[in-house]
């Protein structure tokens, strides 16, 4: 920390911290952060196996859902390490050297804290990619290609932004993860954090855009006597898969709202410039409250989207038991035959499936046909 821009001593920057790591709060949120944070982990982990076991979610669908796994797996481990280090930090490295570590010679923390902030950059552009996706997948829902050439392009831009709060990072010779002030300078973190909650905005309304439109074209295509049994199956499929990504867009939105408004409300405006004084301390002190809540709320969050998604679908609750074998304590009947989506998969697959499929789920009085091969 350089000298000049310091009006207090460095007892009074260390009584500082002890202030902060030695709360109560600090202390509980750790000790429950290292419990959730890699439960939820593992959860997620089991979430990405069971979507690719799951039959009846499009290709592209699955692509950007694991990535969003991936993601939220990055951050969650992110958080673990951060409350080990702390722990290890307060707990048992010795009391003359902790200062050091928390105040003036933070970069193990810096480069934890990028891997939080990589997993959440990612896992905010999740919602955006998934209503894309889906927009697309309505508008052709009559002929949805069953390549995943649109989930590629969209995983990969979401990679690519997600370092960008991490481009500006450098590696001297010595190895020290020096990171320049202008990379937590309060404009430019308000900037990504103002950008991310926009577009986790338009995700919102673009979803329920789609769920509008589908529930039209499904009175529509009910009312109508010329039924096109593969329109009608299309449109089911269309309709089950964006109803299953609300919880996501949701939980989310949350997270992103969360970081918005920590940063519009509470968040203290410093930049390289500023002189560290006793209104200063004071101020981080007040504020170290905040992230804290913030990270301990995140791994919550991502425990209860799982339960959410094993409750609101059968697919996927059965996949996830049988992934988890959980299915030793909760049955699971194994079905021989799954459904399978039209434009989400193969058209050689037979339309006398699709019409008897079509007629359990919808009523119809259709006589199934025998293929012409």
């Amino acid at each position: 920390m350089d000298k000049k821009y310091m009006n207090c001593t460095r007892c009074e920057l260390c009584g500082t911290a002890d202030v902060i790591y030695g709360s109560p709060f600090m202390e509980y949120s750790i000790l429950f952060r290292l419990l959730t944070a890699p439960l939820a982990t593992m959860g997620m982990g089991l979430l990405s196996a069971t979507i690719v076991k799951t039959k009846g979610i499009h290709i592209n669908t699955k692509v950007i859902l694991l990535v969003l796994c991936i993601s939220t797996i990055v951050c969650n481990t992110g958080i673990t390490v951060d409350c080990l280090y702390k722990f290890f930090i307060s707990n048992v490295m010795p009391n003359y050297m902790q200062c050091d570590f928390q105040v003036f010679s933070p970069q193990y923390g810096l480069v934890i804290r990028h891997i939080e902030i990589l997993g959440t950059t990612c896992l905010s552009t999740s919602a955006i990619a998934l209503a894309i996706e889906r927009t697309v997948a309505t508008i052709f829902y009559r002929n949805y290609s069953s390549k995943p050439t649109l989930g590629s392009i969209l995983v990969v831009v979401q990679i690519l932004i997600s370092f960008i709060p991490l481009w500006n990072i450098r590696l001297p010779k010595q190895m020290y993860p020096y990171s320049p002030p202008e990379l937590h300078d309060y404009k430019l973190f308000h900037f990504i954090s103002m950008w991310q909650t926009l577009v986790n905005v338009l995700a919102f309304f673009i979803f329920m855009i789609l769920w509008i439109i589908n529930d039209y074209r499904k009175k529509i295509i009910g009312n109508s006597h010329l039924q096109v049994v593969l329109a009608r199956y299309n449109l089911h499929e269309n309709m089950s898969t964006t109803r299953l990504m609300a919880p996501i867009i949701v939980v989310i939105a949350m997270i992103v709202f969360a970081a918005e408004l920590s940063l519009l409300l509470v968040t203290p405006q410093y930049d390289r410039n500023t002189v560290v004084t006793h209104q200063v301390l004071d101020e981080v002190i007040e504020y170290s409250f905040y992230p804290e809540l913030q990270l301990t709320l995140i791994p919550i969050l991502f425990i209860a989207l799982i339960l959410i998604l094993v409750i609101v679908s059968k697919k996927i609750r059965e996949n996830f038991l049988l992934v988890s074998n959980l299915s030793i304590c909760f049955p699971v009947k194994v079905h021989n035959t799954d459904s399978r989506s039209s434009s989400e998969s193969s058209s050689s697959e037979g339309s006398s499936e699709r019409i008897h499929w079509n007629r359990k789920i919808d009523g119809l009085s259709i006589t199934p046909q025998t293929p012409d091969f």
